[in-house]
């Protein structure tokens, strides 16, 4: 997964605000050694049992600490450690009612307060030395102090992110989009976290306030229409696609653009017509089997009848010849016995097949709600390969040159002669002296087509294996097309 990284502009943070690169060395030391005094003078008084009691004593310490953090630079955790001087003073002032609030809330809230500008110092600082751990938790306290803040919040989530931190991520990120931030990456990156969770209706949600704040990017319409795609939501996906390029004018400019989204479309459609033909051929499998077996089953039932009606003929011949023949009476005898026999067993077998095809007869009955269930599917099947052909050939007025348009349309119709093929070879006899030619005609002619693209294709990429293979194939089949002729 893609991450936000911004670390040029933390280092600008790091280093350009306070430019410590360029003090006096002497004149650092000293601020130094000021910043040391003071921050131990405070700590003094805020340990005094009269003083300790007074807000003004920790945010002098407060203050203390953030000189460390500015001036100085020794102790890079000054900033948290006035942060939370500042929050004890806040408490303290709080439980003495509350007169100096405003001006400790002053002091410690707000991107424009010295606390904000060095917790984001010294967040910086260590974001470059790669301490993920005490950047984070230095942004963190700088959006805490700024609640509407939309840079510490970025910072916290880039953070988080790259420290596989991804709860905080989202929180933050979540809360940079919340505040107005139109960063695209964000929304991208904000996505993306929820998209590998397979949380897709947050990912949607994240990817649908980008495309609001930046309506014109194409690459945040993409993000969510794959989204779609990953929660299962076609007509969603089609919809988008369908917006997108109602959204982009018909230019020179746009042209490639323009038929590459229609090709998409196109390839949306078509992936909903797969949908349904997964679904179809198991149902066709079931109805032609039910026939066949049916099929099957009567003719072995003639087989079975045949031969009993012949054993029972034979039965009748020996007992013509039992009257005719009485010195014979014993031999004969024995083999009508056997012919009974045989005629028993035939007659079992009759029962037997005769039970069979009631039973397949009625599970065909069954199928009769399959077969409508069947049409409907079929129906919807070919509209949505209807919608893909033609959103392909839209394409093809656009940018005649769009590979992936011509060779989709070449295997639609290459598929199609197969499947309409497939018809004429099931074909018993009579059937096909009354209309097979003619749907070989048609098949022939199907074939031709798909040759048309698929030499395109040659054309825009002569060394596509595919391609040549598929225009190899073609040249056998159409070779027979020829000799029908």
């Amino acid at each position: 997964m893609k991450k936000i990284i911004l670390a040029s502009v933390m280092t600008a943070i790091a280093t350009g605000v306070y430019a410590q690169a360029g003090i006096d060395a002497q004149l650092k030391d000293a601020q130094c050694k000021s910043a040391t005094d003071n921050i131990a003078k405070a700590e003094k008084a805020t340990q005094d049992p009269k003083k300790g009691v007074k807000s003004a004593s920790w945010v002098k310490l407060a203050e203390s600490y953030l000189e460390m953090a500015t001036n100085c630079g020794k102790d890079s955790l000054a900033s948290k450690k006035a942060f939370e001087t500042y929050q004890k003073a806040l408490e303290i002032e709080k439980a003495a009612g509350g007169k100096g609030l405003k001006d400790i809330e002053k002091a410690s809230t707000g991107t424009t307060s010295s606390l904000y500008t060095a917790l984001m110092q010294q967040g910086a600082g260590f974001y470059n030395a790669k301490n993920f751990k005490n950047a984070l938790d230095l942004f963190k306290l700088a959006s805490n102090t700024s609640p509407k803040d939309t840079m510490s919040a970025l910072y916290a989530g880039i953070v988080a992110q790259q420290s596989q931190d991804m709860e905080n991520a989202k929180t933050y990120f979540g809360k940079f989009i919340d505040e107005g931030g139109k960063d695209i990456a964000v929304f991208y990156g904000l996505s993306e976290l929820y998209r590998g969770d397979k949380d897709y209706a947050k990912a949607i949600e994240v990817l649908k306030k980008g495309i609001a704040a930046n309506p014109k990017d194409k690459d945040l319409q993409s993000s969510l229409i794959n989204v779609y795609l990953n929660g299962n939501m076609m007509n969603e996906a089609i919809e988008m696609m369908k917006q997108r390029i109602a959204g982009t004018p018909n230019n020179a400019e746009n042209a490639k653009t323009l038929a590459e989204d229609y090709k998409n479309l196109g390839t949306l459609y078509e992936n909903g017509a797969s949908e349904f033909e997964k679904k179809i051929r198991p149902i066709e499998s079931e109805i032609l089997g039910t026939a066949k077996e049916k099929a099957d089953a009567e003719k072995e039932l003639a087989s079975v009848e045949g031969k009993k009606s012949a054993q029972e003929d034979e039965l009748k011949r020996l007992t013509d010849r039992l009257k005719k023949e009485p010195k014979n009476a014993a031999s004969i005898k024995n083999s009508i016995a056997s012919v009974n026999q045989m005629i028993a067993s035939a007659s079992a077998e009759v029962s037997s097949v005769k039970q069979k095809i009631e039973k397949l007869t009625q599970a065909a009955q069954g199928n009769a709600q399959k077969e409508a269930e069947l049409v409907s599917l079929r129906a919807k099947d070919s509209e949505l390969k209807g919608m893909a052909v033609a959103n392909y050939k839209k394409a093809l007025e656009i940018d005649p040159s769009n590979f992936d348009a011509n060779y989709n349309l070449g295997v639609y119709y290459f598929n199609s002669a197969v499947v309409i093929k497939g018809q004429v070879d099931r074909m018993d006899m009579k059937t096909y002296n009354e209309k097979g030619k003619a749907i070989e005609e048609q098949v022939c002619g199907t074939f031709n087509e798909a040759k048309t693209y698929f030499d395109k294709c040659k054309s825009l990429k002569s060394d596509d294996q595919d391609t040549i293979a598929n225009l190899e194939n073609l040249k056998g089949v159409l070779e027979q097309c020829s000799k029908r002729k």
